[in-house]
Order: structure tokens, then C-alpha cells, then sequence
């Protein structure tokens, strides 16, 4: 069995969905100017998409898993009414301050490697766009291409490959993907 080049690993808040603090209610969804058109995009050029969250809002106590599961299930089908298709979102519970560590929580690629093993998908051909230092890192910790959605919520000291206003942003780029000169590093753990 071959893998797909078409993988997309998309953050949630910040990059989908407007980050507005440990969102957890349906009345907290609201999609990002241009999020939805570019999903749609890409998705009608083959791209698949994985969601990948991390969710601390539970470590901290601030909402339950379940409400984070059915909060996930709103967000996808939300989208799926829009004509996006999530094939599968996974998220980390945790913090380390107060879960200690784990192997899941970004930028560690614990969950990549999870829906890497799920879906026979190479994390080396994949993109992966999110929206902080954490996002990048667990692409390049993935030794994929990385998008950062520019914001001003958050510090930005490490560098993505790509820096982009929105999902939109990342579709023309992708679309000239003929034209990208990135070699992602290589790690033999991936």
C-alpha cells in the first residue's frame, strides 16, 4: 500500500475557528474569514485533512472531555453542512503543569504519528498549519512543511516555512506546489 501526499494537519483555534480562549460551546463556534473557502479548496485538489488540538481546558478544569468531544463533533459538523470533511480530529487532554508530561500534547508528534499509523499517511509529505510556535514545531518535529496563520495572540519565534494570513493563503500556495523549493529536515524516528 503507497501513502498520500495529500495529508493536511489542521490546529483548530486560531486556525479554523476563531480562538477566543478554551472555546467548548457551540455558541463559541466561529469560523475564520476565508477558513471554510480555503478548506473547500484544497479539499477539491485532493487534500485531505486531520485535526490535530491541543485541548488543556480539561487538565485545567475548565470543561470536561466530553464537553470537548462534543464541542469536536460540532466544529466537524458545522463543517461538514459547509462541504468540509475532517477525516478525524485528535486532541490532547493535557498540561504538563498540571498532568505532568505526555507523549500527545503538541509539538510533540505523538498524534501525528498515531493518525500516521491509522490512515498509512507519510508525516514527510504532509502539511501541517496552525498558528502557534507549538503548530510549527510540530510539523518540523514531524519533518513536514509548516504554515503559521499570522496572529497577534501569540509570540511567534519559530519559523515556519510559510508565513500566511489564512487556510485561503495556504491553498494558492499549495497550488503552485510545483514550484516549492523546501526540503524538510530528515529524522530517522519518523
Amino acid at each position: 500500500m503507497t501513502t498520500s501526499p495529500n495529508f493536511i494537519f489542521l490546529d483548530r483555534d486560531g486556525t479554523i475557528i476563531r480562538d477566543i480562549g478554551y472555546p467548548h460551546k457551540p455558541e463559541h463556534i466561529e469560523f475564520l474569514p476565508d477558513a471554510v473557502e480555503g478548506l473547500l479548496l484544497l479539499q477539491g485538489q485532493g487534500y485531505r485533512f486531520i485535526m490535530v488540538t491541543n485541548q488543556a481546558g480539561i487538565a485545567r478544569g475548565i470543561y470536561s472531555e466530553k464537553e470537548a468531544i462534543e464541542f469536536t463533533n460540532a466544529v466537524e459538523r458545522e463543517l461538514a453542512e459547509k462541504g468540509v470533511h475532517i477525516l478525524k480530529t485528535y486532541f490532547c487532554p493535557h498540561h504538563p503543569d498540571f498532568t505532568g508530561a505526555c507523549e500527545c500534547r503538541k509539538p510533540k508528534p505523538g498524534l501525528a504519528l498515531q493518525a500516521a499509523q491509522e490512515y498509512n499517511i507519510s508525516l514527510q509529505k504532509s502539511f501541517f498549519v496552525g498558528d502557534k510556535d507549538s503548530d510549527v514545531e510540530f510539523g518540523r518535529n514531524c519533518c513536514g512543511i509548516t504554515f503559521r496563520i499570522a496572529n497577534d495572540l501569540y509570540p511567534s519565534t519559530v519559523a515556519p516555512h510559510y508565513e500566511v494570513k489564512n487556510i485561503l493563503e495556504v491553498y494558492t500556495i499549495l497550488t503552485n506546489v510545483d514550484k516549492l523549493k523546501i526540503t524538510p529536515p530528515i529524522h530517522d524516528h519518523v
